[in-house]
């Protein structure tokens, strides 16, 4: 509705203008009406009002100042001159002062004012929508100038980009880290902890919806403590650039994310930086500085400076003094003593809490030690993908997962239980001939879309009797078995690099690669890809990169 006030100080040319036209049939709707100029300026102080309808020759106030204050107190108010015939120098000026139109009084029919206000009401209309249109222009050109500086800000610290790259972005966008010249400045690197557990709760409606709350979160605390720059990196990771030391800052936002989100979040910090150029160096500094969360735990601050494996000398992949020894292992496992098993598990685990290797190097040490508890099963006719899951993990999708050397600690505590229970069935147990002949044609023809039915008339029995048979002598069904024979040869093609990921996949049976890549991941904790690289020994053993 468009808002109408009346200004006039005779009452009856008050009551025959609220009287004459039909205000609401026609999309008007009168907020009051004053009989001086000094009433229409309260009243257009309290009320938004689109048309004023109004004498010019009115006591206290008259209707010329009335339109001289309006283009203060409210610009976009359409004023309507009510005037005399001798009025019309008056009428004249209020035109230059901003009048949209004037009716005579004494010569006025009800259709010309009507006509008059119709043709305002349009004009006001329109100017709204073209309001609206430049403010969602204005409001658009915001957003996509902060999503284009956040983007470009992202790629300067992800990637080794130019003097002339970080040239370019300053001069593009303002780049808010205080008055220094050259800046000050730390880059930190921020990561919810437990993201992916986080995201399969299904407590959040989507990934997306989770960043972009976590994100208004940390740059709102940003904002009141210092001036920096933010930038979303993924998978729950995110970075600041601050001129200020952000401690302070990151108990504040840890403690904002887990009263609203009840996520806890940790944070690694660069050395103070000097120059544009190295903010790459800054960002991997404080990627450095995140892994101590391995030591650490979740919800830990951690700073590069501090890092006490950062210029390690030890050559990668040497083993620690916390390490094992392959047949000391196997004598234990061979007891089945699960009590002293544990105990050798704890001695390495606080050994390697205080010698700190890099978490990547120690995580292949764990990934070691996987390898030789398979090979006790191995030995024993068994197999680690034959065990049932614990806590939902394979023992190398635990290892490569879990976030700190605690959660692997605990976890494999924990499962040798599992594993020791799994090894005294072995040790006792025969297959029976029927069986032994099923596997060994599984072990064959594992490339080829082998059904039950199949393998049940080849050893002569039903295929319901084949299949609680099999789980009975084995510990696992037959899909089970075959999908554990098929990964246990696609783990040694993934070792060859002449062949694609998708030529492997064919190799064992999977016509669909992602489906393969999925199964893949989910027993071994990597995709097949990382995996060839971890296996030809491309493990990273440090992302540390200096400032020069």
């Amino acid at each position: 509705m468009i808002r109408v006030l009346i200004a006039d100080d005779e009452i009856l040319v008050r009551v025959g203008l609220k009287t004459i036209i039909p205000w609401e049939q026609h999309g008007f709707e009168l907020i009051g009406e004053a009989s001086n100029g000094l009433e229409t300026l309260e009243i257009l102080r309290r009320e938004p009002c689109h048309i004023l309808l109004t004498d010019i020759r009115m006591p206290h106030c008259d209707g010329l100042a009335v339109i001289e204050q309006l283009r203060d107190l409210s610009p976009s108010t359409k004023c309507l001159i009510l005037s005399s015939h001798n009025d019309f120098e008056y009428v004249r000026k209020a035109l230059q002062l901003g009048a949209a139109d004037y009716v005579l009084k004494l010569t006025m029919e009800p259709e010309e004012l009507l006509e008059k206000l119709i043709a305002l009401k349009g004009q006001i209309i329109r100017d709204n929508e073209k309001l609206m249109e430049a403010s969602e222009r204005e409001y658009k050109m915001s957003v996509y100038s902060k999503e284009a500086k956040e983007s470009r800000l992202r790629d300067l610290l992800v990637k080794d980009c130019s003097v002339k790259d970080i040239e370019d972005f300053r001069q593009e966008f303002d780049l808010q880290l205080g008055e220094d010249e050259p800046p000050i400045y730390y880059v930190v690197n921020l990561q919810l902890d437990k993201y992916q557990e986080a995201l399969e709760e299904n407590r959040f409606q989507s990934e997306r919806l989770l960043n972009f709350t976590v994100k208004n979160i940390l740059v709102e605390i940003l904002k009141k403590y210092a001036q920096g720059e933010f930038a979303e990196i993924g998978g729950g990771e995110f970075s600041l650039v601050t001129a200020e030391d952000p401690r302070g800052m990151l108990d504040e936002m840890g403690a904002a994310v887990n009263t609203f989100l009840r996520l806890s979040m940790s944070a690694g910090i660069s050395a103070q930086l000097e120059r544009l150029q190295d903010l790459h160096a800054g960002y991997l500094q404080a990627e450095e500085a995140l892994q101590e969360r391995f030591y650490e735990g979740y919800g830990s601050i951690n700073e590069y400076q501090s890092l006490r494996y950062a210029a390690s000398s030890k050559p990668a992949g040497e083993p620690s003094a916390a390490s094992w020894i392959e047949d000391e292992w196997f004598k234990l496992l061979e007891l089945r003593d699960s009590e002293a098993v544990r105990q050798k598990l704890g001695a390495w685990y606080e050994v390697s809490r205080e010698e700190r290797e890099h978490p990547e190097l120690l995580r292949e040490q764990w990934v070691q030690l996987v390898h030789v508890f398979g090979q006790y099963a191995a030995k024993l006719r068994g197999d680690l993908y034959s065990i049932p899951l614990y806590d939902g993990m394979y023992p190398l999708h635990a290892v490569r997962s879990l976030q700190t050397l605690q959660d692997i600690y605990g976890w494999f505590t924990g499962w040798v239980q599992v594993y020791l229970d799994y090894t005294q069935q072995l040790a006792g147990t025969q297959w029976r001939p029927e069986i032994q002949t099923a596997a060994a044609i599984i072990s064959e023809r594992y490339r080829d879309n082998l059904k039950v039915s199949e393998l049940a008339r080849e050893v002569g029995f039903t295929e319901n009797y084949l299949s609680v048979l099999f789980k009975k002598e084995t510990g696992e069904t037959i899909m089970d078995y075959l999908t554990r024979i098929r990964m246990d040869r696609a783990r040694e093609l993934l070792k060859d690099q002449a062949y694609k990921i998708y030529e492997v996949s064919e190799q064992v049976g999977y016509s669909d690669a992602n489906y393969f890549s999925k199964l893949f991941k989910r027993m071994e904790g990597v995709y097949p890809l990382e995996f060839r690289k971890l296996a030809l020994g491309r493990t990273p053993t440090s992302k540390n990169k200096t400032v020069s």
